[in-house]
């Protein structure tokens, strides 16, 4: 009897974790940071700003992927890259502020073989630089 009740217990949730990656949107957060206004002299501030979603890998994980670590371990060289090309870019003007917003990481949460595993990645991040 005990042998069964395992037996349908894995069944289960064999069936019951395929239903839920198949049957469930995957969750979604917020991600922002601003960082101090560098530059406190009044004047017309310039704003540079890239969705720079496409530029992040997607990370893999067995069940930490929601993590705002993990996204912001993924996010720092691409936002890093971007601002440097932009300081580059503007070579006339100071950088007054920085930062990202709207980073809406997508998580999915998996059940295979028995075993957890998650993929994580961002819809949209939304870099922005402002310049004096």
């Amino acid at each position: 009897m005990r042998r069964v009740a395992i037996g349908l217990a894995l069944f289960l949730t064999s069936v019951l974790g395929a239903w839920v990656v198949l049957g469930w949107p995957a969750q979604a957060q917020m991600l922002s940071f601003r960082s101090a206004d560098h530059d406190i002299v009044p004047g017309k501030r310039t704003r540079v700003q890239a969705d720079l979603a496409r530029t992040i890998e997607s990370w893999h994980g067995t069940r930490a992927c929601n993590a705002q670590g993990r996204a912001r371990l993924a996010l720092k060289p691409a936002v890093a890259r971007w601002l440097g090309g932009q300081t580059v870019a503007q070579p006339r003007k100071r950088l007054a502020q920085w930062g990202y917003h709207s980073g809406d990481i997508w998580v999915e949460q998996r059940v295979v073989d028995g075993k957890p595993s998650c993929t994580a990645g961002f819809r949209k991040l939304i870099a922005f630089a402002d310049f004096r």
